[in-house]
């Protein structure tokens, strides 16, 4: 058993017993960085099982075709399972990587030098993907200047908006020209009496788009931030599952079908944070 091997079990393992936290998923991606680098075909055979492990199955699939023995049926089988989750999974799927404070930084850095006003109930819209880059730019439906990020979430409205630039969904002026909104008013968690935060919420906030209804979670007296779509691996490796499953609002079936949640599946997750206090929350719905 050579060492890229050995290591590879032990981080796997590790993976395994804490089910996916953030130390074991940082610890992958530091081993998965590494292989990277190196020609070693020893190497380049355990980063297909990194690659997999993490749900990079475009990844896995495309380098298992370069190394892998197609006279060996079960390098053939494996090509023949992974092909199947890279047609249709790609590497959308793929367990991220969790931020350090500092990446975070660079993140908000990053946003501000392109353009991007900060949104307190969707912090990372491109992210989330709620805005959409275009390098040759589109003409924004409202104030008529070229962006070169536009919105591609729910805009409820009569008319038929085709593109919306982030400072036209900041200033609320979108919403006014309009007479639309980003999310339903309707769809909202109980508890917060501010009509300013619910008009910051509604008009000047991007939506996200779910499988069904969108809805957006409140704690603290105010609306919660939209992290972006998640299941348990994704919460697990945040350290927020328990938090999340520390919640009211689902009984104990509906834990276990949080706890059995796939990101992109049947049943998914969208991950919230309360603004004050911190925790964690929830909405699910079925495709």
């Amino acid at each position: 058993m050579n060492e890229y091997l050995k290591q590879y079990i032990e981080l796997q393992k590790q993976f395994r017993e804490t089910k996916g936290d953030q130390d074991s998923v940082r610890a992958l991606y530091a081993f998965k960085e590494k292989l990277e680098l190196l020609e070693d075909k020893q190497a380049k055979e355990v980063l297909v099982d990194v690659y997999d492990l993490l749900d990079f199955k475009k990844d896995a699939y495309e380098l298992l075709c370069q190394i892998g023995n197609r006279s060996d049926k079960k390098t053939l089988k494996r090509l023949g399972t992974l092909k199947d989750y890279a047609e249709n999974w790609g590497n959308h799927y793929a367990l991220p990587k969790p931020k350090t404070p500092k990446e975070k930084q660079k993140e908000k850095e990053r946003q501000s030098q392109l353009g991007m006003p900060t949104f307190r109930y969707h912090p990372n819209p491109l992210d989330t993907g709620a805005f959409e880059k275009s390098k040759e730019g589109v003409v924004c439906d409202c104030c008529g200047k070229i962006t070169h990020i536009y919105y591609t979430a729910p805009f409820f409205s009569v008319e038929n908006i085709e593109y919306l630039c982030p400072e036209c969904i900041a200033s609320g002026e979108a919403g006014r020209k309009y007479n639309g909104s980003f999310q339903d008013d309707f769809s909202l968690d109980d508890g917060v009496d501010d009509s300013e935060k619910l008009d910051e919420l509604i008009h000047r906030t991007p939506g996200y788009s779910g499988w069904q209804q969108e809805y957006w979670r409140a704690h603290c007296g105010d609306y919660c931030a939209y992290l972006g779509k998640v299941g348990v691996r994704e919460m697990r490796a945040l350290g927020v599952l328990e938090e999340v499953l520390d919640d009211p609002m689902w009984d104990d079936e509906q834990k276990e079908m949080i706890r059995e949640s796939v990101n992109g599946g049947h049943l998914q997750c969208y991950l919230f944070r309360c603004l004050h206090c911190g925790k964690h929350l929830v909405w699910m719905d079925f495709d």
